[in-house]
């Protein structure tokens, strides 16, 4: 085998490989992302037994629906700028389950990530 060839073979490994780490992280839980950031699970889970966290935990981290509307204004559909009124954080992010998108109970928004 060449040079030129064994560098391409390496080259698409690496590529292959990185695009599953990144596909990895991409179908971690909500809960997974926190622990990897050194959240603690009393952080969210202020009850015991443990319970889906309140708006005040998911809040004091960060922010309100006013804030978290700020940061995702720039998004052509803003889900934190919602005519549902006083949403739960847990509407849509789970710690330990597929997250779920509220909104498309009634609308069919396919660009909206949740995590």
């Amino acid at each position: 085998m060449s040079f030129t060839a064994k560098n391409l073979i390496l080259g698409l490994a690496a590529m292959a490989f990185s695009l599953t780490a990144a596909a990895a992280d991409a179908n971690k839980m909500l809960a997974d992302r926190h622990a990897a950031r050194g959240v603690p699970c009393q952080a969210c889970h202020t009850q015991m037994p443990p319970k889906a966290p309140s708006n005040e935990a998911c809040a004091a981290c960060h922010g309100g629906y006013a804030q978290l509307a700020k940061r995702t204004a720039k998004k052509d559909i803003n889900p934190h700028d919602s005519h549902v009124e006083d949403p739960s954080c847990n509407q849509c992010h789970s710690g330990h389950k597929k997250p779920r998108l509220l909104c498309d109970q009634c609308h069919e928004f396919t660009d909206i990530k949740v995590p």
